[in-house]
């Protein structure tokens, strides 16, 4: 019983993850006309941040980490965040959010081909297909309402 509500809270966690990632994009696109990618993402960051320390407060969850994480953290608090953040800012600038949401949801795909290169894991048929459903399904959902099929020409305005 108590597996099954731990499973189903993952899911509902995972689902509103997925969600608000996916929602980040049409809003960051629409802030975009009134703050610039800077000022958006101070405040993005500062909401965050504080929601977070409320949250800690709230729970009471002591927050300690050691020292010599501290670095890694930082590190990987830059490229995996405010990086990725600046890039997603400034390309919404020029291109609409659909696009970019397009681009972005080939990352599964990235991350198996760099990891077969990188990490040396195996590429298997699971893997293949799943990449080849990855990328059909988004073919599918980004040309459907379009009432055009997917063309070189919409991969030049998108890239």
């Amino acid at each position: 019983m108590i597996a099954s509500k731990v499973k189903f809270a993952a899911s509902l966690y995972a689902l509103m993850s997925i969600s608000f990632w996916g929602i980040s994009f049409v809003s960051t696109k629409a802030v975009l006309d009134k703050l610039d990618p800077y000022t958006l993402l101070v405040l993005r960051f500062g909401i965050g941040a504080l929601f977070l320390l409320v949250l800690l407060a709230l729970k009471r969850y002591p927050l300690r980490i050691s020292l010599k994480y501290i670095p890694h953290l930082i590190v990987l608090g830059i490229l995996g965040v405010f990086v990725h953040q600046v890039i997603q800012a400034t390309a919404l600038l020029t291109i609409n959010a659909s696009a970019a949401g397009w681009i972005i949801s080939f990352s599964p795909v990235f991350t198996v081909i760099l990891s077969v290169f990188f990490l040396h894991e195996k590429m298997t048929v699971l893997k293949a297909s799943g990449m080849i459903v990855a990328i059909i399904g988004v073919l599918l959902v980004t040309t459907s309402n379009n009432q055009q099929s997917f063309s070189s020409q919409s991969v030049l305005v998108t890239c």
